[in-house]
């Protein structure tokens, strides 16, 4: 059986990685357009920061090691550029030479990834108007953070990527604009709770927030190089300009089959897709279903393409492991805001379909651990769900200072994979000592508050 993959970033690194594990045997040819593997898109604004010089760690894996230690056919700067189901053939393309070539599979897996959403500004053509995705990217966005001529840069786009990267720039000591057409940053995964910290502590470092607007165009003095960005409200100055709008899944290769609006593939708890047991789509490619609604949904998340590319590698092992859906669980530290969250908000339970009138919310803040103890900060949460079943549907924590406290997010994850209730989990079995935290601790206070046990202070 020849198994033909498409794409070697993190879901198809994964894959490639787990099938010639379990099977060394297993005929495998792998084709991506890049010239390196597994990149960790996720660094790029670490490294912009400044925090280290040599790049080499943002890979974790790479073509020589997929070809020599794990006997993989890749063949990388190849990009397949038409799929036919039928005859089960794929045309690539070397982006060398120009050439074409057809290759055949018996089974096909597809890591096609994403790519930045452009949306066709006016002067867009000027130069220093860049993206944010791949190795090339960030060489070119660190090469001009570090060019003292460019004084001004503004990015568009306040999810992850957009903010991160303002942060980044600002440690370099850049005069730095944030523009988005929503009125709060990261309003996707966080409440007003939570932002508006984030957006207290930005602009206190000089940040500035220009939420709420739309960019109309982007205007050069020279005819050349971007020299400014216009809005519907204002102008600034920008030296270069950083599109982090969102992204897109590249699936136009693969046509024909079921896929969400936006392109990502829709796919059984194995990973094949839903029209052709013989495709299978991994990674930012796919849509997955949800543990909330139980619908497709797109969570473009490095951990989802690895454990996506582990589930589809077992399966063509015959070893058959299903993937247990997505809670979208993710996290973020800008600013010194340490925040992670997973399942829903309230906001984005009702654009899912959820009945808001069915949604409940609490939120609760408090010192982490023991006062007595003499070392404690600020930590919050805010939980979401549903008052009839009391079924959690989402959670978001955060803490401002040295202590972080993320990772009592796993915890929730799985209680939302597992459909658990707000009784159930305050009743989970966890430990409590004061130097780490309270009896009764700042996950079980927001849940005895939904419940109507709420005590006097």
């Amino acid at each position: 059986m020849k198994i033909l993959v498409v794409g070697a970033n993190h879901a198809g690194t994964s894959f490639l990685r787990t099938l010639k594990t379990v099977n060394p045997k297993a005929e495998v040819v792998a084709y991506d357009r890049n010239n390196n593997t597994s990149f960790l898109g996720c660094g790029i604004a670490i490294w912009v920061g400044g925090a280290f010089n040599d790049p080499s760690a943002l890979f974790y894996s790479s073509p020589e090691i997929l070809r020599n230690e794990y006997g993989v056919d890749l063949k990388t700067n190849h990009e397949v550029i038409k799929i036919d189901r039928a005859s089960k053939t794929v045309v690539v393309r070397d982006n060398q030479s120009g050439k074409e070539f057809t290759d055949s599979y018996d089974k096909l897996v597809f890591a096609g990834g994403t790519w930045p959403i452009e949306p066709p500004f006016k002067g867009r053509e000027y130069k220093n108007i860049l993206l944010s995705k791949l190795y090339q990217h960030a060489e070119e966005i660190v090469e001009k953070s570090n060019d003292k001529k460019v004084k001004n840069v503004v990015v568009v786009g306040a999810g992850y990527i957009g903010v991160e990267l303002v942060e980044a720039f600002h440690q370099k000591g850049k005069n730095v604009t944030l523009i988005d057409l929503q009125e709060r940053v990261t309003p996707n995964y966080f409440d007003e709770e939570f932002t508006h910290e984030m957006e207290q502590r930005m602009v206190k470092s000089g940040v500035k927030l220009a939420l709420g607007q739309k960019v109309v165009e982007f205007t050069s003095k020279d005819g050349v190089n971007v020299s400014g960005v216009t809005t519907d409200k204002e102008q600034f100055k920008a030296d270069l300009v950083i599109l982090c709008i969102g992204f897109k899944p590249r699936t136009d290769a693969l046509s024909d089959v079921e896929k969400l609006p936006n392109g990502a593939i829709k796919v059984d708890e194995f990973q094949r897709s839903i029209s052709d047991k013989d495709i299978y789509a991994i990674g930012d490619s796919c849509a997955l279903k949800n543990c909330v609604t139980n619908d497709y949904s797109h969570v473009a998340l490095a951990t989802n393409a690895v454990k996506s590319g582990l589930v589809a590698a077992l399966d063509l092992a015959g070893l058959h492991v299903r993937f247990p859906g997505v809670a979208g669980t993710n996290a973020i530290n800008v600013f010194d805001c340490h925040y992670a969250s997973t399942g829903f908000t309230k906001q984005s339970a009702i654009a899912a379909g959820l009945n808001a009138d069915n949604i409940g919310e609490e939120y609760w803040m408090d010192n982490d651990r023991c006062e007595f103890v003499g070392h404690y900060s600020k930590v919050a949460m805010k939980i979401t769900y549903e008052k009839d079943s009391l079924r959690l549907l989402g959670v978001q924590i955060g803490s401002w200072e040295k202590d972080i406290h993320v990772e009592v997010v796993y915890m929730f994850a799985l209680a939302i994979q597992r459909r658990m209730t707000l009784p159930e989990i305050a009743l989970t079995d966890v430990f409590f000592l004061p130097h780490f935290n309270k009896p009764f601790n700042f996950f079980l206070m927001p849940m005895l508050n939904a419940l109507g046990i709420k005590y006097k202070k």
